[in-house]
């Protein structure tokens, strides 16, 4: 099992800054290291998850000391968690957010991560 961290991807669309993490090939097993979030970035946020999924499931998680995660919700309350391909967006004051994988068997998805402040 491999340690995957986040790669800072930033974008400029229309000349504004989004802050862009990306995890790539990401398998159950996998040590996810968490990106830690600058200033106010998450204000907006929005994540998505493609790849192959072959039976795991995915969420995103937040943390305030990069230790203790919790899974994050989505803008109605709904933990942010799928089982395939999915689009999310969300807002959180947290410092550290990183995606979670469980129980697949063959999975290699990547996270998108895009944060406004």
């Amino acid at each position: 099992m491999a340690t995957v961290s986040p790669t800072l991807s930033p974008v400029y669309p229309q000349g504004e800054l989004v802050v862009r993490w990306i995890w790539d090939n990401l398998a159950t097993g996998d040590t996810v290291v968490g990106a830690g979030i600058p200033g106010q970035a998450a204000v907006a946020g929005s994540v998505q998850f493609t790849g192959t999924f072959g039976g795991a499931t995915v969420k995103l998680q937040v943390s305030n000391d990069n230790s203790t995660y919790f899974d994050m919700k989505d803008l109605l309350g709904n933990t942010i968690s799928t089982t395939s391909a999915a689009y999310f967006e969300f807002t959180t004051a947290g410092v550290y957010i990183r995606p979670a994988i469980s129980g697949g068997t063959g999975d290699a998805v990547d996270v998108t991560m895009s944060l406004r402040g």
